[in-house]
């Protein structure tokens, strides 16, 4: 099991991710990826879409944690968690340093969260 990230308040699980684009593998390099079970969708930074020259797909209405409604274009990406690769990621973009790891992508995983001792796991399914 893995420990928690203590740099958020309050800890968080945070897994190694890497954001590739679907076709010319052209790859973000390894970024900070924070569990949210909460999240429908995985969310990345926004400067990923132009350093990838990712393209919309189609857009969709999402609701941040604030309860606000935002149109967001909808992008497919090779998606790298922990090592293991998944084909075809959807996700949306954000004003953020860090990628969102949503629903979409931990629904594919066994996922053990231990709050109490503040440590983590993520194993393929």
């Amino acid at each position: 099991m893995r420990p928690y990230d203590r740099n958020f308040s309050p800890p968080a699980p945070v897994a190694e991710v890497a954001i590739l684009h679907p076709v010319t593998g052209v790859g973000s390099g390894l970024l900070h990826g924070k569990l949210d079970t909460g999240a429908d969708i995985t969310v990345i930074p926004e400067n990923l879409v132009s350093k990838l020259d990712l393209s919309a797909n189609a857009y969709l209405w999402a609701r941040g944690y604030d309860g606000t409604f935002s149109h967001r274009p909808v992008y497919y990406v090779r998606f790298s968690i922990e090592g293991n690769e998944l084909l075809a990621v959807r996700c949306i973009a954000a004003d953020r340093q860090n990628v969102l790891v949503g629903r979409n992508v931990l629904n594919r995983f066994f996922v053990t969260l231990d709050g109490k001792n503040l440590r983590f796991d993520l194993q393929r399914r």
